[in-house]
C-alpha cells in the first residue's frame, strides 16, 4: 500500500511542531560529558511527536517533505513486540539519500530516534516494515521550525566540535565489513547519541553497521545505515536501559571511503556517577 500525502505548503502542515519555548530540562541535566552547549536549554528530540501506526508485512508509506526543509526528526517504535523497519529519504524517484534498516527485539523498551539534515529541495520521506503481519510499527516524523532547525543544526555542530572522532576506515573486499569498534556503556547511561559524518575525511557515502548487545553476546538491537554523500550528519539516539550494554560498529563502505562517528550519552541517570572518570566514558 502506497500512500503519499499532498504536496505540503509549510513546515507545520507535515505535523505540529513543538514550540521552542517548551524546552525541557532534560537534555541539560543529562548532557554530562562535557560543559552545556549553547541549545541545551532545549529538548533535541521533542516529546510529543504525532504518531501513526504502520501495519507489518511490508507496509509502505511516504510524505512528501516542504522543499524549504533542512532537517527531519522521526520516532520509530513499537508496543512490546519486534521491530523491523526501514526508513528512507528520497530525493526525486531515483536517488536514495539516507537509508536504514531497523532490527529491534522490543521496540518499546528501546525505541529508535534519528535527525537527518539535508539540502533544500524537493524530498519524500519513505517507510516500510519488514517484519510480518503480526509486527506492526509505530512511526512518527517532524520538520521543525524555521528557528527550531537553526537551534539544532547549532547543537549537532557542537556535539561534533566537542567530542572525539572515531575514524572508521572501509573493507578491503566488497560486501565485507570493516573497521570495528566497540564502545562499552556505563550503567547509568540511558541512552547514547551517535553521529555519523565524512566532511572531514573526502565526503564520501556512509555504510554503517551497528549492532547493541545486552551481555556477552545477546544482540538487541541491529542497524544498517546507509548515507549517499555525507556532507551533513547522520545523528541518532539510541536507548540503553539497563545494565551491561555494549554498541559494536563497522564500516561497511569500501576502503577509499572512510568516515569519523562521535559516540556521546544522551541521557544519564543520577544514579552511578562513579562509573564516569574525570567527566569522559572510560573508553576516551
Amino acid at each position: 500500500i502506497l500512500c503519499a500525502l499532498a504536496a505540503l505548503s509549510s513546515a507545520s502542515a507535515f505535523v505540529p511542531v513543538s514550540p521552542v519555548s517548551s524546552a525541557s530540562s532534560a537534555l541539560a541535566s543529562s548532557w554530562q560529558m562535557e560543559p552545556a552547549p549553547a541549545s541545551a536549554g532545549m529538548e533535541f528530540f521533542p516529546l510529543d511527536i504525532p504518531m501513526k501506526r504502520i501495519e507489518g508485512g511490508g507496509t509502505v508509506r511516504t510524505w512528501d517533505i516542504p522543499p524549504e526543509t533542512e532537517r527531519l526528526q522521526y520516532v520509530v517504535e513499537t508496543n512490546g513486540r519486534p521491530l523491523k523497519a526501514k526508513v528512507e529519504l528520497w530525493e526525486g524517484p531515483i536517488r536514495l539519500l539516507h537509508s536504514m534498516d531497523i532490527n529491534l527485539e522490543d521496540g518499546s523498551q528501546t525505541p529508535f530516534k534519528a535527525m537527518l539534515a539535508f539540502p533544500p529541495g524537493q524530498k519524500a520521506l519513505k517507510i516500510s516494515t519488514t517484519g510480518s503481519h503480526e509486527f506492526p510499527t509505530i512511526f512518527g516524523a517532524e520538520v521543525p521550525s524555521f528557528q527550531r532547525t537553526k537551534q539544532l543544526a547549532a547543537f549537532q555542530q557542537d556535539v561534533w566540535d566537542s567530542n572525539p572522532k572515531h575514524t572508521m576506515q572501509g573493507a578491503v573486499s566488497e560486501g565485507s565489513l570493516g573497521a570495528v569498534k566497540a564502545f562499552p556503556i556505563p550503567d547509568n547511561v540511558e541512552s547514547v547519541q551517535i553521529m555519523w559524518w565524512s566532511k572531514d575525511t573526502g565526503k564520501r557515502a556512509t555504510k554503517s553497521k551497528v549492532e547493541v548487545l545486552q551481555g556477552p553476546n545477546s544482540i538487541r538491537q541491529v542497524y544498517d545505515l546507509h548515507c549517499e554523500g555525507s556532507t551533513q550528519p547522520y545523528h541518532a539516539v539510541i536507548e540503553t536501559p539497563g545494565t551491561g550494554w555494549t554498541i559494536r560498529m563497522w564500516s561497511k563502505a569500501p576502503l577509499e571511503y572512510p568516515h569519523e562517528i562521535v559516540v556521546e550519552p544522551y541521557k544519564v541517570s543520577d544514579a552511578g556517577d562513579s562509573v564516569l572518570a574525570n567527566n569522559r566514558l572510560w573508553w576516551e
